[in-house]
């Protein structure tokens, strides 16, 4: 006869443990703090995130530290309901609380042997489906801790614990790491691309050591042919490649929730973060153009179902948060791992995949603002830029409108790099000579000049020239338009005597073709008279500005924005040709009527306000000038935000009035701490960035370094003469404050 059936001193079930965590210490010990915390048992953690992210690892790892603290480890296959079944009958069995047949429920019989334990246990329920489809099986008394893993995102707050992916740092670790590849570049690019995925970290540190190849390998062959890749390679400790580990996940989607198949095709056209979906989804008055051609038609109808819906996208965001596929909603806005959005359309043929591009495309076209240049869209603009540059066509009118907005909120820099990839696109498709070619080689050469290059510019727009005078003849619009261009910027670029007679000699030109009173005309005319001001003679720019004022007030309005930014001009040469009283008062003048026109807050009122401010001064008011910058700064940079160019330019103009004021260490540290951000933002060869760096070498003299002055100006002279050429102004300057502050130290030495 068998004897009675004997428990084990200490039952204990767990996977292998994992290799280091590299990157989860902060993680564990936090799980670790709310698994002892006060309060009642057993203690519940849900571990949830997406397939791949380490759940598992991070559960099997923290059982592993804490062992000792148990008498009873347990962990269950929770996926599958029999198979959990089964392992409750086996660890019953194996207390001795069950016999082979016995017809009682193991899971009964297990809670109630728990519930009588004296020492700690730990149950840990590896990839449950979700909350719901567990609770039966968790344990309702007992001094004990369960933790859950689960895909699922539907937890309560109070015991769900999303595991996020590894920052940039561990996962570039990790991987060197696990591949004794010490190209700290390189596995800082493979783990971005990756998008800091444990499974996918592993997957690749497998696939190199198989193969031998370095992570720069790799992360060439994950740019180009990244579905072969993510299918390649046995990570440690995980049963599944990237490429399938998602695979149920979608199949059981398609099945039950096909719109939330649908949202995510739409999320993986896009950029992988801060996706606005509800601005994207809900109903516009300009609705989107969906794709209408053939299976087109068929994507147009999928998301057309979703648009406008609330409740629908409600119901498939939550359908997705059950696999942790996208991340947790807040305020409207949804991010989805970038690897969840390459494994979804590689799922999809070439051609399947640019129709669901377009409507997403489509999606994004109709929230983006009409009026890019005005400063209350461009948070809309802001939300959106990311998700245009992945979806929107280069060449439609949607780029065209984040390409000026982009340059109207100072941007410079990007927007010429997009306006860079508009040209290329048309280059290709239509040829060096087509007219959409030229027109954007045009929209480049002037974001170019404005993102620190006139040189550039100017000789982007040398080339065009006789290109668009072979394709659409002397006096095309389109070839006076090129033309103007290249006379503004070969003054920008510092020959403004070259300026004016290029302005002299079209502006005939352009009043016999488009009329006296065109707006180009007009417009050409205020070039000639700036020009004139800025070659050294600021009454003919004056007396200009004068003759061209009453045709704009006659043509737009006394009070159209043109006519109003002539205005400026004219008092600015009202000055500069002698009379700053007249210029200060003129400005006050104008200050008024932009504060019934449009508000003060309008950007070209606010330049106004800079002109009354900088014209006070000039006027013998040194002090007002530097309180009336000081006053406008704050509003600058609320209005357009505080590295704008015009903000920075508001702070320059402080400096220079603080200076003035009789403050240059004010003024110089006003300088010092203005010039990183113009480094930073522009470059370090950016024209507005040299001008910075000539007023921090003036300040510095005048606060009493002669011999840093000397030293800061030696520096920025041979800069200035590499970038802007020896007949330049500013090196002109330059070469002469060198030998002026060199002058004063050989005085003191």
């Amino acid at each position: 006869m068998q004897g009675p059936r004997v428990a084990p001193a200490r039952p204990v079930r767990l996977a292998v443990r994992p290799r280091e965590l590299i990157g989860r210490e902060d993680l564990l010990a936090e799980l670790g703090d709310l698994l002892d915390e006060p309060g009642p048992l057993p203690r519940l953690i849900g571990l949830y995130g997406l397939g791949g992210v380490g759940k598992t690892s991070l559960a099997v790892e923290l059982a592993y530290r804490r062992l000792s603290g148990y008498g009873l480890v347990w962990q269950f296959a929770a996926e599958d309901p029999t198979t959990m079944s089964a392992g409750f009958a086996e660890l019953a069995t194996l207390l001795g609380i069950r016999e082979l047949g016995d017809p009682a429920d193991p899971v009964a019989q297990v809670h109630a042997a728990l519930a009588d334990r004296d020492d700690r246990w730990l149950l840990l329920f590896d990839n449950a489906t979700d909350a719901q489809a567990i609770r039966h099986a968790l344990p309702p008394a007992g001094d004990g801790h369960v933790l859950v893993t689960s895909r699922s995102a539907h937890w309560p707050r109070a015991i769900g614990v999303e595991v996020p992916v590894l920052d940039g740092r561990a996962a570039a670790a990790l991987l060197m790491a696990r591949t004794g590849d010490d190209d700290a570049d390189a596995a800082a690019r493979a783990a971005a691309e990756l998008g800091a995925l444990p499974l996918a970290l592993e997957q690749a540190a497998a696939y190199l050591a198989a193969t031998g190849w370095s992570v720069r390998d790799y992360l060439r062959l994950l740019r180009e042919r990244r579905a072969d890749l993510l299918a390649r390679g046995r990570p440690w400790g995980y049963d599944m490649s990237v490429a399938s580990t998602w695979t149920l996940a979608f199949e059981r989607l398609r099945d039950t929730d096909p719109e939330a198949i649908t949202l995510l095709r739409i999320l993986s056209c896009l950029a992988p973060d801060a996706i606005p979906i509800t601005l994207l989804m809900s109903a516009q008055e300009r609705p989107p153009a969906f794709p209408d051609l053939e299976v087109g038609a068929l994507v147009g109808a999928l998301v057309g179902a979703l648009y406008g819906d609330d409740l629908a996208v409600g119901d498939a965001i939550a359908a997705l948060r059950r696999y942790s596929l996208v991340g947790s909603p807040a305020g409207g806005v949804i991010s989805v791992h970038r690897l969840v959005q390459a494994v979804t359309l590689d799922q999809l043929s070439d051609d399947e995949r640019k129709l669901w591009r377009s409507a997403a495309a489509a999606l994004v076209e109709a929230v983006l603002p009409e009026r890019p240049d005005e400063v209350s869209t461009w948070p809309v603009y802001a939300v959106l830029l990311a998700h245009g540059r992945a979806a929107l066509d280069t060449s439609g009118p949607g780029m065209r409108k984040i390409v000026n907005y982009l340059g109207a909120s100072g941007d410079y820099v990007t927007a010429a790099t997009v306006q860079g990839q508009i040209r290329e696109d048309a280059l290709r498709r239509l040829g060096p000579e087509h007219p959409d070619t030229l027109t954007a080689g045009a929209d480049l050469a002037k974001w170019t000049g404005h993102a620190g290059n006139p040189l550039g510019a100017r000789d982007m727009l040398a080339t065009l020239v006789p290109i668009r005078l072979r394709v659409s003849g002397a006096e095309h619009p389109d070839t006076l338009s090129v033309q103007e261009a290249l006379a503004d910027w070969t003054g920008q670029a510092g020959d403004p005597i070259a300026a004016r007679d290029m302005c002299a000699v079209l502006l005939p030109v352009r009043e016999r073709v488009s009329g006296p009173d065109n707006s180009d005309a007009l417009r050409l005319g205020q070039d000639l008279g700036f020009w004139t001001g800025q070659a050294g003679d600021p009454a003919s720019a004056r007396d200009r500005y004068a003759a061209l004022l009453p045709r704009m007030a006659r043509v737009w309005g006394a009070e159209h924005p043109d006519t109003l930014a002539a205005k400026n001009q004219y008092a600015r040469w009202l000055g500069e040709a002698g009379d700053t009283e007249a210029a200060r008062d003129m400005f006050r003048e104008l200050v008024s009527v932009y504060e019934r026109v449009s508000g003060l807050d309008h950007p070209d009122a606010l330049w106004v306000l800079a002109g009354l401010a900088w014209w006070t001064g000039q006027a013998g008011d040194a002090a007002a000038a530097r309180d009336l910058h000081a006053e406008l700064l704050p509003i600058r940079e609320r209005v357009s935000g505080p590295e704008h160019h015009a903000s920075l330019v508001t702070w320059v103009n402080l400096a220079y009035w603080t200076g003035q004021a009789g403050d240059p260490v004010a003024a110089r540290d006003h300088v010092a701490a203005l010039l990183p951000i113009r480094q930073r933002k522009f470059g370090p060869e950016h024209f507005d960035t040299l001008i910075a760096q000539e007023n921090l070498a003036h300040w510095t003299g005048e606060a009493g370094d002669a011999a840093d002055a000397a030293g800061q100006y030696a520096a920025l002279l041979l800069l200035a003469e590499r970038v802007l050429g020896p007949e330049s102004s500013l090196v002109e300057k330059a070469r002469t404050e060198l030998a002026a502050w060199t002058a004063r130290t050989d005085e003191h030495s």
